[in-house]
């Protein structure tokens, strides 16, 4: 990278962190920042946020990317967790705390609505599964349970939303991170009538959706004084993280899946049109009205590590887990796992499944139980997926991102239990990575969609050794689920 080269960063509002990268044309990185913030559970089933908090994050991480680099970005682009929810009021005040992904506070709301054929008609509609982490079933909830935040809310957003609120002073959102509320209708592109109705509220109560490639200028003093950036500089409106990840993959062909496990789990593709799945096991979210990106997304990715080490191995991180766990034999000797602990969504989409351990023998240890729980992960992602191919074609190659590719035996692992190749180009920056990109794109410097289809991947290829006892293991775990589920429920008897 020459002297003053143009920058963009892309910030990505994750679930446990802020991320910004400077990103130059050539997708060079040679400045980030992360910040953290904590997720808190004040009662069973809650996953809440300071929003100022997060704020504060996103403004730090950017400040200090900048100081790092010296000079201005060219603009900047956002990426953000999905299904986060907060009511303001008009003057962008929060009257509740972020309610993320993970709260399954309304899944009383979901169950009640998931089969019904309003249901259906409003997961073929607006591509969101009927589920308490989006955005309708909250506001469903917030209506009957806070009546009165929910009469005294101008607003219901997300905290990308409140973001470009703080620094423009409307409430916009993007087309994508509508199209994951379940309150959008993903091929009319605008909020969807029947869905609104449903919760109680009309559009005006709603931001203003946008392409994701809109680009705003006309910031806050304020702000930019903040982030260290002139009050001119342009800012994308920018897309989901999931979206993203696959675009920063260079996941963009037919047949090639995206793949990511960080506290939670997706398996993704790029589609010219929404997948209809009769048997509404599979999103379709807008990344731009030509490109939908269709799969699914799991709870339990490695926060069901940090449940297990925190229960039962409090002196152990996460690379001792996997090293522990790696010395186990592949099928773990008979035992599996069902890694249901935060219920699940695809491709069952049931907030109130359980988490099991199966076929335990006195022969087996904590190793087992370690290994048996990361094959279980992988497990449910090749059910996501073949759910996925059954709607969308076959996939031939699948590009991995996140946390767990700093673990080679993970990725060797998922390559040999989806018998495909898994190819690994960086670590965890694909959501920022694919923001930056999008508004390269935008600013017509980048064709965005060509960008890492010929960038150099480490090719993880599926190996037979253990083939035979990995398919003997993924048949009964696909019947533990519904074996189970009339037990579970059950034990959930009041």
């Amino acid at each position: 990278m020459t002297t003053k080269s143009p920058y963009i960063l892309g910030v990505d509002i994750g679930t446990g962190s802020a991320k910004t990268i400077a990103v130059t044309t050539a997708g060079q990185i040679p400045a980030s920042r992360r910040q953290t913030y904590p997720t808190l559970e004040p009662v069973p089933g809650y996953s809440e946020q300071d929003p100022e908090q997060v704020l504060a994050a996103i403004i730090k991480t950017i400040r200090e990317t900048v100081a790092e680099m010296g000079y201005a970005p060219a603009a900047i682009s956002l990426s953000s967790a999905m299904h986060s929810l907060l009511a303001v009021d008009a003057d962008g005040e929060p009257l509740t705390p972020v309610m993320t992904w993970a709260d399954n506070r309304a899944e009383d709301y979901a169950a009640a609505l998931r089969n019904t054929p309003e249901g259906k008609d409003i997961h073929r509609a607006t591509g969101t599964p009927i589920h308490p982490m989006s955005p309708l079933c909250k506001i469903q909830w917030i209506r009957e349970q806070q009546p009165e935040i929910f009469d005294q809310a101008a607003c219901f957003v997300g905290i990308k939303d409140l973001f470009l609120f703080r620094c423009f002073h409307e409430f916009i959102t993007d087309y994508s991170l509508a199209s994951c509320s379940g309150l959008f209708d993903i091929r009319a592109l605008d909020w969807y009538a029947p869905a609104l109705k449903l919760a109680g509220i009309t559009d005006d109560r709603l931001p203003i959706p946008v392409e994701t490639t809109r680009l705003l200028i006309g910031m806050d003093p304020a702000m930019a004084q903040a982030m260290g950036v002139p009050d001119g500089t342009l800012i994308m409106a920018g897309s989901s993280d999931g979206c993203l990840a696959q675009l920063g993959s260079g996941a963009v062909e037919p047949g090639h899946a995206a793949l990511t496990i960080g506290t939670s789990g997706a398996i993704r593709v790029m589609s010219p049109k929404p997948a209809d799945d009769p048997a509404g096991r599979i999103f379709s979210y807008v990344l731009t009205p030509e490109h939908y990106v269709c799969g699914g997304a799991m709870n339990n990715g490695g926060v069901a590590l940090q449940w297990f080490s925190k229960a039962f191995l409090p002196w152990s991180d996460y690379n001792d887990f996997l090293k522990t766990a790696f010395t186990a034999p592949a099928g773990s000797d008979g035992l599996l796992c069902l890694p249901y602990m935060l219920g699940e969504r695809a491709p069952v989409w049931d907030s109130r499944a359980s988490g099991a351990f199966v076929g335990m023998r006195q022969h087996h240890g904590s190793p087992h139980f370690q290994r048996a729980l990361v094959e279980g992960i992988c497990f449910n992602l090749l059910n996501i997926g073949e759910a996925l191919e059954s709607v969308t074609g076959d996939i031939r190659e699948v590009t991995v991102s996140g946390g767990f590719t700093a673990s080679p035996l993970w990725i060797q692992l998922l390559a040999d239990i989806f018998r495909k190749p898994m190819l690994l180009h960086q670590d965890e920056d694909a959501s920022a990575l694919g923001a930056a990109m999008l508004a390269w794109h935008a600013l017509e410097q980048v064709d965005a969609w060509q960008f890492n289809s010929a960038a150099a991947a480490r090719v993880f290829e599926p190996a037979a050794e253990h083939a035979p006892v990995y398919e003997r293991n993924y048949r009964a775990y696909s019947m533990l689920y519904e074996r189970l589920k009339d037990v579970t429920d059950i034990l959930r008897e009041k």
